[in-house]
């Protein structure tokens, strides 16, 4: 008797045929890994290279929004600049109106001034006029005594 008897061949078939099944099976899921894991390491990169245009694109729309907020700094300087300018030149103009209405005024008051001042002097020099009529004239003989004549040649002391 043996101790060990050669497996009969249809049993010892049996037995590789499930071994390299079992090995197939393993070999396919050695390979559904491989193609996952590429599959994986692709979705990987497509992700990297996602963020990278993710980042890239906020980086862009970033400096777009700095530029756009720069460019309204700008126009807000500018627009208060030229309210600042326009202030200032309706002041002036508002000046040189009120000049120019001082200057009217001033002339106005000296025309009036002058005029008055003229109706004063003509006013006076009538009455200077009329009381150099009525003084008496008085001639002065020194070899004699003093007369006094009027103007039309009456003397008072004819009498």
């Amino acid at each position: 008797m043996r101790l060990f008897s050669p497996p009969a061949p249809d049993t010892e078939r049996e037995r590789l045929a499930n071994e390299l099944a079992g090995l197939k099976a393993e070999v396919r899921a050695l390979r559904t890994e491989r193609d996952r894991t590429a599959d994986v390491n692709a979705l990987e990169d497509k992700i990297e290279a996602l963020k990278r245009e993710k980042a890239r694109l906020t980086e862009e729309n970033d400096r777009k929004i700095r530029e756009t907020e720069h460019k309204t700094g700008l126009l807000r300087k500018q627009q208060e600049h030229d309210t600042e300018h326009a202030r200032r030149m309706a002041n002036l103009e508002v000046r040189e109106q009120n000049l120019d209405a001082d200057r009217e005024r001033f002339a106005a008051e000296m025309t009036f001034q002058r005029e008055h001042m003229q109706r004063e002097v003509d006013r006076f020099d009538g009455i200077a006029k009329a009381l150099m009529e009525r003084l008496p004239t008085i001639e002065v003989d020194l070899s004699g005594q003093a007369r006094t004549a009027r103007r039309g040649g009456h003397d008072d002391n004819d009498d």
